[in-house]
């Protein structure tokens, strides 16, 4: 099963080894049940057991088993948090996952014109780097309706409005 990205740590909380925790969503009743995570911090990765996640101080506050002291808990500072996405923030209607439109076709007259190859977090809105066949990059906003509509993520296609975006 693949994993999403759901959120970052960023400090300690308390005395008991809670930490404070930024979602990458605007949601946040999906930490309550997780169950089991993977913290990424650089190349290192470690599993950690969820023992309480409650919503509070502008994000979530965890407590991992066998984090019990702020020292332990400000050690995992900057690391994100991956989940199963059984456990990842409930998609709206038209909703996507960042991470799945990776990979994904950009279309021009319904013919690939450019593979999805990274998405950055723009000022104004996500940007699709996104690599033509001849080896070139550029970046896509990931605007829907101005310059990008009709996602599919199960065929991985973008429709690309503005094709002058590629050259």
């Amino acid at each position: 099963m693949s994993k999403i990205a759901t959120g970052v740590v960023r400090t300690s909380f308390g005395l008991d080894g809670t930490l404070k925790v930024a979602p990458f969503s605007d949601s946040t009743s999906h930490f309550k049940k997780m169950k089991e995570v993977l913290l990424v911090k650089g190349d290192a990765e470690r599993v950690f057991y969820v023992e309480k996640a409650v919503p509070g101080h502008g994000g979530v506050l965890i407590k991992f088993a066998g984090v019990d002291t702020p020292e332990e808990a400000k050690k995992l500072s900057g690391s994100v948090i991956w989940v199963d996405r059984e456990f990842a923030a409930p998609l709206a209607p038209g909703e996507v996952y960042v991470a799945d439109l990776i990979g994904c076709e950009l279309l021009v007259g319904g013919k690939p014109a450019a593979q999805v190859v990274s998405v950055i977090d723009g000022p104004q809105a996500l940007l699709l780097e996104s690599e033509t066949p001849d080896g070139k990059r550029y970046l896509v906003p990931y605007m829907k309706k101005i310059f990008v509509d009709e996602v599919d993520i199960d065929s991985k296609t973008i429709v690309l409005l503005k094709p002058e975006l590629l050259s």
